[in-house]
């Protein structure tokens, strides 16, 4: 009787152990972002100065990169017109994954949160985007002014970009701000372009 006792008791035993193990595996997995990575882009385009081409320059702000795992890499201009960039990298704490990737999975189409009440409103601030990246599809952008993104976007573009701590490390971004310049031309066929500088003659009297 109690060699029968003891057998199912190291069943159970064991039973319960391998319970435990499978808890244990399924807490320790690594949830990964549903998308490739997301970036946030902070951009305009600016005037020719005096004596150059008449043409306008493309000109990042700064911007943050989301992959997978997670990491964030984060860069934002020291001052406006420099080369150099302050940056960071860190890594969402596992708190915010879940929140983040059901967000990113409500956008899947291009969009716009941006002013809409026509071309009168004077603006001189910066144009800002999410992007979207899937393996093996097209990107999907969604073009804001941070004042008018919807509550849970904005927590997005707050948490992952605007109030971020930056270091003081510097350094050039080439390859990335190239691939945001080719991303934005499209900006020019949907904007009217601002107004060149036209140039005074003094008639004397």
């Amino acid at each position: 009787m109690n060699v029968q006792k003891n057998i199912i008791n190291n069943i159970l035993l064991m039973i319960f152990l391998l319970i435990a193990l499978c808890l244990c595996k399924k807490n320790n997995e690594i949830m990964t972002l549903p998308i490739d990575k997301l970036y946030i882009l902070e951009y305009r385009y600016i005037f020719p100065e005096e004596y150059e081409e008449q043409c306008y320059k493309f000109y990042v702000g700064g911007f943050c990169e989301l992959n997978k795992d997670f990491n964030v890499k984060y860069a934002r201009r020291l001052f406006y017109n420099s080369n150099d960039f302050c940056n960071s990298m860190d890594i969402i704490p596992d708190s915010l994954r879940s929140e983040i990737s059901n967000i990113l999975l409500k956008y899947q189409t291009d969009t716009t949160f941006m002013y809409q009440g026509g071309y009168s409103r004077v603006y001189d601030g910066n144009i800002y985007r999410f992007i979207i990246q899937k393996y093996n599809q097209k990107d999907v952008t969604i073009k804001f002014e941070p004042e008018f993104l919807p509550e849970d976007l904005k927590f997005v573009y707050l948490y992952l970009y605007e109030d971020r701590e930056k270091t003081g490390d510097k350094s050039a971004y080439n390859e990335l701000l190239e691939m945001f310049e080719n991303q934005v031309k499209d900006d020019l066929l949907e904007f009217p372009p601002p107004i060149l500088k036209s140039a005074i003659k003094f008639t004397p009297p």
